[in-house]
């Protein structure tokens, strides 16, 4: 029963490495995407792209915009963050199971 206090965080680990091997390519915007003519286009932001990140509904504007290198920045360091975090995850587990297997197999 001991092992599940390490089998979990190696399966977590391995789901956020995933998630960081998935986190490449163009940059996504969460909400309004706008392109150079400042028209709405969906899709995968390009370079010259304006992502809207928040809109205030009582005047009609956005409130908080961010470009293409911003949002591919913000993208690769999300990256980092996932890698560093699956890394730790998967060797904790990994070692901690291992050790446990190893300490309560049966002797004769």
């Amino acid at each position: 029963m001991v092992i599940a206090f390490f089998v979990v965080p190696l399966a977590w680990g391995v789901i956020t490495l995933l998630r960081a091997g998935a986190a490449h390519g163009g940059p996504d915007c969460p909400w309004l995407q706008l392109g150079e003519d400042g028209e709405e286009h969906p899709g995968q932001m390009r370079q010259g792209y304006t992502c809207v990140l928040d809109y205030n509904y009582h005047g009609g504007d956005s409130t908080g915009t961010a470009t293409f290198r911003q949002r591919k920045y913000a993208q690769e360091v999300k990256r980092g963050e996932l890698l560093g975090q699956g890394l730790l995850y998967t060797l904790y587990g990994a070692a901690g199971t291992a050790t446990t297997v190893i300490a309560t197999r049966s002797r004769r």
